[in-house]
C-alpha cells in the first residue's frame, strides 16, 4: 500500500488528480489510500508521513513550500510533486528538493509519466551499491551519494554522510548504479546525482548535503545544456 497526499484548493484539481491515480493503479496493479486536502493547514496539528504528495504551491494558509518542508522532517524519503500555474516558483521549488514538478492545467501524458516516476523511485529508494575499499566494504544508498568525482587512479565517491576513494572511475560507477536518469555527467570529472541538485549554472553544480549544508562540483560549458536538458527531463519537463 503506497500512501498519497494530494493538496490543492481547487476541489476540481484534487479530483482529477485522485482519478488518475486510481486509473493508474487499477492498469497496474497497484494499491493505493489517498489523502485529501484543500490547506496544507492539517499539517499543525500532527505528524503526517506520506509516501507521495502532490501539492499546489500556491496555497491560502501553508503555502505548498512551506508544507513539503514539514513532510520531508516527518519522512525525508517523501516524493513530493508540486502542481503550479506559476514558473517563478521553480528556483525556490528547487531549494525544497521536490521530486518533480506539474504545470497546470495538468497534462494526462505528463502526469502518468511523472507517477510512473515517482513509483520507479518509491521502489528503488532502498537501492544500494558496494564499495569495497582496501580494508572495509560499505553498503551505500545511491540517493545519499552527492557526486562521484574523478581521480588519477579511481574516484571519490562524495555522499551525504562519508567520502570513499575507489579504484574505480566515474563512468564504471555509472554503469553499477545504473540510474541514467539521475546520475548526469556535468563536467568529465564529475558524475552528479540529479536527486540533491539545489541550482545549477554554466560554472558550476549547488548539490544539497543536508538541511543545512550545500558542496559544489564543476560544470563545463560544453556539459550545460545537456545536463540542463537532464534536470529537466528528470523533473518532469516543466517549460
Amino acid at each position: 500500500m503506497i500512501n498519497i497526499l494530494i493538496c490543492d484548493d481547487d476541489e476540481q484539481i484534487i479530483s482529477q488528480i485522485d482519478r488518475l491515480v486510481r486509473l493508474w493503479g487499477k492498469l497496474h496493479n497497484v494499491e493505493f489510500w489517498i489523502d485529501r486536502k484543500q490547506s496544507g493547514d492539517f499539517i499543525l496539528s500532527q505528524k503526517y508521513s506520506f509516501d507521495i504528495a502532490f501539492i499546489d504551491i500556491e496555497m491560502p494558509g501553508i503555502s505548498g513550500l512551506t508544507l513539503a518542508e514539514k513532510l520531508q522532517e516527518n519522512n525525508p524519503d517523501v516524493l513530493e510533486i508540486i502542481i503550479t500555474s506559476f514558473q517563478n516558483y521553480l528556483d525556490d521549488a528547487m531549494k525544497v528538493h521536490v521530486f518533480r514538478y506539474l504545470s497546470k492545467p495538468i497534462d494526462k501524458n505528463r502526469f502518468e509519466r511523472n507517477l510512473s516516476d515517482a513509483i520507479k523511485e518509491y521502489r528503488n529508494l532502498s537501492k544500494s551499491i558496494v564499495v569495497d575499499l582496501k580494508d572495509e566494504v560499505h553498503s551505500v544508498k545511491t540517493k545519499d551519494i552527492l557526486y562521484i568525482e574523478n581521480l588519477k587512479n579511481g574516484s571519490r565517491i562524495i555522499t551525504t554522510q562519508d567520502i570513499y576513494v575507489t579504484n574505480k572511475k566515474p563512468a564504471e560507477w555509472s554503469r553499477i548504479i545504473d540510474q541514467p536518469n539521475c546520475f548526469v555527467f556535468s563536467h568529465h570529472s564529475f558524475l552528479v546525482n540529479l536527486q540533491n541538485v539545489v541550482d545549477f549554472s554554466k560554472y558550476s553544480v549547488t548539490i544539497r548535503k543536508n538541511k543545512n549544508e550545500v558542496v559544489s562540483a564543476y560544470m563545463s560549458q560544453r556539459k550545460f545544456k545537456s545536463f540542463k536538458k537532464a534536470f529537466f527531463d528528470f523533473a518532469g519537463g516543466l517549460k
